[in-house]
């Protein structure tokens, strides 16, 4: 899989989760098809991790990604496009936080990633203005009219504050438009991985 996420806790008393956008699990990255979130147990038998800045030397593994508690809340991992899979093992990335502030159009936002072209490789942050909000979806462009976009979908999405305030799913480079983006905010990541159930442990997910 090439893609980026990010981790955090729910609250104080939750589990920690890595979360990165679901359709990376899919025909996107080679597969015969899309894996839906009751398919990806069975469809997974390990994942592993690197740090993108590479404050970490090599990859580390971690747990299964987590099904929806119900069948029936499988749509809401569906449509946010988000999966999350369970942090034990070596990889312990810093942890952010999910902020309760509503974005606004024209808001500056900051995607934090490395890109493979159109700036630094060890330029972590990425301006973006939103251009609009709606049911939880979130559509923005780049500053950067050069930026690459490869392997960025699963990317947090920052406040000023350092607080996160959605996940960049996907964009397109155009010669005259530039290069926009889209993703979902914090509260239907939020939402989405409330449908999960954390309280399972990851070995029930192996096959």
């Amino acid at each position: 899989m090439v893609g980026t996420g990010f981790a955090f806790r729910l609250s104080d008393e939750s589990k920690p989760v890595f979360v990165t956008a679901l359709h990376l699990l899919g025909t996107v990255n080679g597969l015969e098809k899309d894996l839906l979130p009751n398919e990806l147990s069975e469809s997974i038998d390990s994942t592993f991790l690197s740090d993108v800045f590479g404050a970490t030397d090599g990859v580390k593994q971690i747990g299964m990604p987590y099904q929806p508690c119900d069948p029936e809340d499988e749509n809401e991992a569906i449509e946010a496009d988000v999966v999350a899979f369970d942090l034990v093992g070596r990889f312990k990335p810093e942890f952010l936080e999910l902020s309760d502030e509503t974005v606004q159009p024209g808001q500056r936002l900051w995607m934090v990633t490395a890109v493979f072209a159109g700036a630094s490789p060890s330029q972590k942050c990425h301006a973006v203005k939103v251009s609009d909000v709606e049911n939880g979806r979130i559509q923005y462009r780049f500053e950067n009219e050069r930026l690459s976009l490869k392997a960025t979908d699963g990317a947090p999405l920052l406040f000023d504050s350092g607080l996160v305030a959605g996940m960049h799913q996907g964009g397109t480079a155009d010669e005259t438009q530039g290069v926009s983006g889209y993703g979902i905010t914090s509260d239907a990541l939020r939402r989405a991985i409330e449908s999960m159930c954390l309280g399972r442990s990851s070995g029930e997910f192996e096959r």
